[in-house]
């Protein structure tokens, strides 16, 4: 059995043969411990297998991010019914199911079965539902984004392009009230907001992936995009550069927009769709950070889908046609007790490119900083690498029976616009004070509102004030238009 094992894995994922060596000598320990010293899994699996003394972090990620059903009913895995069952020492909740996810790191207790590829799971044609492979026993063994990474790399993840997708719902001015002191989750200040953390952990594991480090941004269910479309984070549809840019942009636009509804992540699915067609089908990942599930009416019956979620059901099953994987990052209060159910009910994929990770439930854990993001970064990518695999098999003909929408993403709100002009403006604005007569040397221009105070505030209109005459007037005393852009000027 070990040596099917063992050609199977070779087969399946051109392991190298140390690294095959290292898998079948824990193999080979861990049923002498079961037959000879009549151990039980769980304690096998406390007292000897997932010990920091004995396992090195190349060997774990083999064995946490190897998936470990692959269709072959013989698999040793499967002879051991509970082999993966969460010991006392770990929190979550008990499970019968040896693949099950850790309450913990996924805000769910439900597992999931889905359709893949017989070419992905190399078995049989007939062999088409499989469990998800969930992490267990993470947080004590990842202790740095840098180690996600090399797990990933590890684990075959070769490249990948990063599309973000960010909600701009009005509850997220509520949402925060137990996880963000009460503030609103798009909250600009000292310290990053959750979906700064989320951007930046992210961005920072998948930046190593992506060749030419371009993100598309794009927000939705704002005032001007609602459930319908998506805006991009710039005028001219272009992309940001790194996740440095990214978070510098989203802590620009952030206070300028309006929060609206309702919820539907169709729209940016169906954009990040043509961005993979545009790109000749290269693999992208789209993240998804949100604050809460898709909208559903309470009207609406049992076993039947709102319009917003059919909406977002019909775009993740054209988008499994595509190499194209979707991460949705819970933030917020929640509830996501329907995300799981929703992920489950998608049953006609090509492939599962859905997963959902509860973003708060992790980072509220009671441990370190550090471990706390690789957790998370684990539980968002740890499914990529397969999924990665399974696109590659995706031919240009099974696109063919997809009839998909293409629109183009609106440019930002006109109050961000706005903005955007004014900062333009603050150059030509200096070259025109200089045309104007000369003061007298060491004297500066003065405020034409109060005559004492130097301008050194601009408007959108292109007028200037000083700062304290500025900030309490609502409209400009030069043209009288509505003052909605206020810029400190230095010299």
């Amino acid at each position: 059995m070990l040596k099917r094992q063992t050609q199977t894995l070779q087969q399946s994922f051109g392991l190298q043969a140390k690294q095959i060596n290292k898998v079948t000598d824990v193999f080979a320990r861990m049923l002498c411990d079961f037959t000879c010293k009549e151990l039980s899994p769980e304690v096998y699996a406390n007292e000897h297998l997932f010990s920091s003394d004995t396992m090195d972090n190349e060997l774990w990620s083999l064995l946490v991010l190897w998936p470990v059903n692959m269709g072959n009913t013989e698999s040793m895995y499967q002879s051991q019914d509970n082999f993966y069952e969460h010991p006392p020492s770990y929190s979550g909740s008990s499970v019968n199911d040896s693949y099950h996810q850790s309450s913990s790191y996924a805000g769910t207790s439900s597992t999931t079965s889905y359709h893949l590829p017989s070419t992905y799971t190399g078995s049989s044609a007939n062999t088409r539902h499989q469990h998800k492979r969930q992490p267990t026993y993470i947080a004590d063994h990842f202790n740095s984004l840098d180690q996600v990474v090399s797990a990933l790399r590890e684990a075959g993840l070769e490249s990948s392009n990063l599309i973000l997708g960010i909600d701009f719902t009005k509850s997220n001015e509520w949402t925060g009230k137990r996880s963000f002191h009460r503030k609103s989750l798009h909250h600009i200040g000292n310290t990053p907001n959750p979906y700064e953390q989320a951007i930046s952990i992210i961005g920072h594991t998948l930046s190593s992936f992506d060749e030419d480090n371009l993100i598309p941004c794009f927000g939705f269910g704002d005032a001007s995009t609602h459930d319908r479309n998506v805006f991009s984070f710039y005028r001219d549809n272009r992309f940001c550069h790194g996740f440095e840019e990214v978070l510098a942009r989203y802590r620009e636009i952030v206070p300028y927009l309006k929060l609206s509804g309702p919820t539907s992540f169709a729209p940016v699915i169906d954009a990040a769709i043509d961005i993979v067609e545009r790109n000749n089908g290269q693999y992208h990942v789209l993240v998804i950070i949100a604050d809460g599930q898709v909208t559903r009416n309470p009207d609406t019956p049992h076993g039947k889908f709102s319009p917003q979620e059919q909406a977002t059901v019909s775009s993740i099953i054209a988008a499994s046609h595509y190499p194209l994987s979707i991460i949705l990052v819970g933030v917020g209060d929640g509830p996501w007790d329907e995300m799981q159910h929703f992920d489950d009910n998608i049953t006609e994929r090509l492939f599962d490119n859905f997963q959902f990770v509860n973003f708060t439930k992790i980072m509220s854990e009671n441990t370190e900083a550090s471990k706390k993001e690789a957790a998370f970064a684990l539980a968002a990518l740890m499914e990529i690498p397969f999924q990665y695999r399974a696109a590659q098999n995706i031919q240009l003909t099974d696109r063919e029976s997809v009839r998909h929408q293409h629109k183009r993403p609106l440019p930002p709100p006109n109050e961000v616009i706005d903005h955007d002009n004014a900062l333009m403006a603050v150059p030509r604005l200096t070259n025109l004070e200089s045309a104007e007569p000369m003061a007298p040397a060491g004297v500066e221009p003065v405020c034409p509102v109060c005559l004492t105070n130097p301008k050194d505030m601009a408007f959108g209109c292109g007028h200037t004030t000083c700062k304290e005459c500025g900030s309490t007037l609502s409209s400009c005393p030069m043209c009288r238009q509505q003052i909605t852009t206020r810029l400190r000027l230095y010299t």
